[in-house]
């Protein structure tokens, strides 16, 4: 189903093409950060932290997230979009605000406040439409309502993420604020980490999981489970990092990991079936749901004490979300990319128009970077996280080419229309 779009800017396309680029080289940034503040010495330095973690949740993983949603959401709950124009101008205001915000944070922590409120304001504008759009499906049929509401859950931890973000912006610049903001960082985190990015992926990937691997759900009671565990469970972890109770802590986090490991049983399980025989998504997929096994192992130890908050972070972001979008860039990303060069009818393949070799470079080089930095961080080791970051830098360039070569291929390879 195609939807109507009114600025002129976007007819063409179902995604707004510049929010994916932006996303993109967000993601390619991250790596020359990481490596800038390594070798500058200024790994312990928070502010350049919080300017690396928001390059990855919020410039790269949910500026695409936005972006793709303005498809994928109408058609997850099969009801056009109320109010699309404001949903993809504000797309433009929250990338402004969040480059604002990671310059606020490299070199002018006066600039915070102004960034905070714009990544908001933008945000607000979004989830209002996303919100109205989600309550037209609520007059539908039950499935239809059922995919509402886990929207709806997803946007709620989104929206409280990005209220606590910005009082918290108004803190780092010095300003006076509620003295209560100064125990929310961590739940600021748990909630836009787990709450929002991770739901999220649970969510799309009942969906996404099945072009890219073939196969369905053989347990799709999991996906059920793994949600009503999470909605729970990362309000409850949230809410013990804020006030100190780890009774509230030790609850949340457990009912959160048995979500993880449900999630991660029943998507492994699908991998092993896995018909389709383009394998690198695959195997992006398997190491992001093996790097999320990983951080809920490194999380426990936080937990119980230990000092490997930076090692859990980065685990978390690069490790399990990061590969599964990469996942998606290589499978759902390229059959776009097929359609907007080859007509909506086409049917190649992703296989058919990437460069196989780079795909899998890109895949080992990935999995090599975010090991050499997990590991570095662990041992406060800078010259070691540079040469991850490294890799990391090639990674991110033999896919950029990769991609760059499938839309060489998608501009001039013979047409592929299968006829129904």
């Amino acid at each position: 189903m195609r939807y109507r779009t009114t600025p002129a800017l976007w007819r063409r396309h179902w995604i707004p093409p510049l929010a994916l680029l932006y996303a993109q080289l967000a993601h390619g940034f991250s790596w020359l950060l990481l490596l800038w503040i390594a070798w500058s010495g200024n790994l312990a330095s928070a502010l350049y932290g919080f300017a690396w973690i928001h390059t990855i949740a919020l410039a790269w993983i949910t500026m695409a997230a936005l972006a793709i949603l303005i498809h994928a959401l109408p058609n997850f709950i099969d009801v056009e979009w109320r109010g699309e124009s404001a949903a993809r101008w504000s797309i433009a205001g929250y990338g402004a605000g969040v480059a604002l915000l990671i310059f606020g944070f490299l070199g002018n922590s006066n600039l915070l406040p102004a960034a905070g409120t714009l990544v908001l304001a933008s945000l607000l504008v979004y989830l209002t439409v996303a919100f109205a759009t989600m309550g037209s499906a609520m007059r539908g049929e039950r499935v239809q309502r059922a995919v509402a509401r886990a929207f709806g859950g997803t946007f709620v931890f989104l929206l409280a993420t990005a209220v606590i973000g910005s009082g918290l912006a108004w803190m780092l610049s010095g300003h006076a604020v509620p003295a209560f903001l100064f125990r929310l960082p961590a739940a600021h985190a748990n909630l836009g980490t787990l709450g929002w990015l991770s739901l999220l992926i649970f969510g799309v990937s009942m969906r996404t999981l099945r072009p890219i691997t073939g196969q369905v759900s053989n347990y799709r009671w999991i996906h059920i489970v793994a949600g009503s565990l999470s909605v729970i469970g990362v309000p409850l972890l949230a809410a013990g990092t804020a006030t100190n109770l780890s009774s509230l802590e030790y609850a949340g986090a457990a009912l959160f990991a048995l979500a993880v490991l449900a999630y991660a049983f029943d998507t492994l399980d699908r991998v092993r079936r896995a018909t389709n025989p383009h394998r690198p998504p695959q195997a992006f997929i398997v190491a992001g749901v093996l790097w999320f096994l990983i951080a809920l192992a490194i999380g426990a130890g936080v937990l119980l004490g230990k000092p490997w908050q930076q090692t859990y972070g980065f685990v978390l972001l690069i490790g399990w979300v990061g590969q599964f979008v990469n996942a998606h860039l290589y499978h759902i990303g390229i059959r776009l990319l097929a359609t907007v060069y080859r007509g909506e009818e086409d049917e190649t393949r992703p296989q058919e128009l990437l460069e196989t070799r780079l795909s899998w470079y890109s895949f080992f080089a990935f999995q090599v970077a975010i090991a050499a930095v997990a590991y570095a961080l662990l041992k406060n080791d800078p010259s070691l996280v540079a040469r991850g970051a490294i890799f990391g830098i090639t990674a991110w360039i033999a896919m950029v080419v990769n991609v760059l070569a499938a839309r060489t291929r998608a501009k001039i390879l013979p047409k592929t229309i299968v006829l129904r």
